[in-house]
């Protein structure tokens, strides 16, 4: 607990490409305080869709990450925690390898299969959105991560539908192993496996045309760091709009241009830069199958958020998080 007396929550979420630590002070009021953020570029997935499992190299760096993290969790006082795995853990033949050595490092991970994962992640983006202003406007939440997307058809009162794809980026390299820059024929391709498993969830949301799109996760954050330089001085808890026309053409732009010219882009992590021509060429295509959006956000929550906010709503109502929250001791 920490010195002020708040209980604090942490959240593990192994990603394919990305490990999230997320620590939050349960406030009063079914609220929460940001503590503490960091994100680690592990790339656990790197060439594992293709092997079936996850190398050696990745392997010790995401258990490399994953002591870091606990040391940093007792360093600010955590009171209980949840991790979780997600693609490339539960895909990966040695995934179960790494959630017992995992255990030794110190964290109980939990893999998540596709429609759980989906879940949290609604939680956690309809947390930033202003659902009192949304009446019942259909959205389609969006979250592209390295080995699955994510979709939520929803609105402020209901879920639709919410589906768990494999297009993850770093799967769709693997499998396509385009060119550099992306040719013609390797943007042909990322469509035609994406349309593979688009049609039904297109079909599906045609009843409630999405008039808003809310992206989430790396190559979404990306875009908006070059679209809006300042949005990461703003509210991390609200979602940030994109000028949807701007957003189209940089995707077309930068779907095009070759590693080293995206590299040198001002404000591009270096760590993003080797799936995000893919990722671009993925996420114009989603706005032409889902013609019917108008608008476009980017919200800065995703799974680790969902938690969080299921977390806090079990202490406002009974003092404690769920059974599910693990004690964490240092």
């Amino acid at each position: 607990m920490s010195d002020e007396g708040g209980l604090r929550l942490g959240v593990v979420d192994c990603g394919t490409n990305t490990f999230t630590l997320r620590i939050v002070e349960c406030g009063a009021d079914d609220d929460w305080h940001p503590v503490f953020h960091q994100r680690r570029f592990v790339r656990l997935g790197l060439d594992s869709f293709r092997s079936g499992r996850i190398s050696p190299q990745r392997f010790r760096r995401g258990l490399d990450v994953l002591k870091s993290f606990r040391e940093t969790a007792g360093n600010f006082n955590v009171d209980h925690y949840r991790a979780f795995g997600c693609s490339a853990i539960r895909d990966a033949s040695n995934g179960g390898a790494f959630v017992r050595d995992a255990l030794e490092a110190g964290w109980d991970i939990e893999v998540l299969e596709g429609a759980a994962e989906a879940h949290w992640i609604h939680l956690g983006v309809a947390d930033s959105m202003s659902t009192h202003a949304l009446g019942d406007t259909p959205l389609l939440t969006v979250d592209i991560g390295g080995g699955s997307v994510e979709f939520i058809h929803w609105t402020a009162s209901e879920v639709l539908g919410r589906w768990s794809l494999d297009l993850g980026v770093a799967r769709l390299t693997d499998w396509i192993k385009p060119n550099d820059p992306l040719l013609r024929s390797d943007i042909a391709s990322v469509h035609r496996v994406a349309d593979a498993v688009l049609d039904p969830i297109v079909k599906a949301v045609a009843q409630h045309p999405p008039a808003i799109m809310v992206g989430t996760s790396g190559a979404f954050n990306t875009l908006m760091a070059l679209q809006q330089p300042d949005a990461a001085w703003q509210n991390p808890r609200v979602a940030d709009a994109f000028d949807t026309g701007q957003l189209r053409a940089m995707c077309a732009a930068l779907a095009m241009k070759s590693k080293e010219e995206i590299q040198a882009i001002k404000g591009m992590h270096p760590d993003r830069v080797p799936y995000m021509a893919v990722a671009c060429a993925l996420i114009e295509h989603l706005l032409d199958r889902f013609s019917s959006v108008e608008q476009v956000f980017r919200s800065r929550h995703t799974l680790a958020e969902g938690v969080i906010v299921d977390g806090v709503a079990s202490v406002a109502e009974t003092g404690m998080p769920s059974s599910d929250w693990r004690p964490f001791s240092a």
